[in-house]
């Protein structure tokens, strides 16, 4: 997934548009039995702000699988994550540049790792299980003595 900022420079514009497939190389989900169900997809512009400089912004798509934490149910979330990031050469406070390229790949994998909720949940109102009687709460009553 790289961007060269010179192949665009030669195209006259000072600005593109991109749409990546992408297979991140590192588990990027930090959250026992859920890992990224397929590829991510990344679209974006990319503008040029200067001879050694520019700013990436787009959309990451992805789909998380896995155990809902609480009830322990299969589920699958879809997350939406937008980016925006300026790019310079030996930029000490965020990404760089190096030699006139992006490579968006460490962005892309960042803000997915920034994205993923501590909790995996197959709803936001998920009830969970019941610690005595090991009911899923969300299909019925617990059995457990009151």
């Amino acid at each position: 997934m790289i961007l060269d900022l010179r192949k665009l420079k030669r195209s006259g514009k000072d600005q593109s548009d991109f749409f990546f497939l992408y297979q991140p190389e590192t588990e990027l989900v930090d959250i026992p039995s859920a890992k990224i169900d397929g590829e991510v997809r990344i679209n974006g512009t990319i503008t040029l702000t200067g001879d050694h400089s520019c700013f990436v912004e787009g959309e990451i798509d992805f789909t998380v699988s896995g155990e809902c934490t609480r009830c322990l149910k299969d589920t699958s979330n879809a997350y939406l994550v937008e980016f925006r990031e300026s790019l310079e050469v030996d930029n000490p406070d965020g990404y760089s540049l190096k030699n006139d390229t992006v490579d968006l790949s460490v962005i892309v994998d960042d803000y997915i790792a920034m994205n993923i909720p501590v909790s995996f949940l197959c709803s936001e109102d998920c009830k969970g299980i019941c610690v005595g009687c090991g009911t899923n709460l969300n299909d019925g009553e617990c059995k457990c003595k009151k």
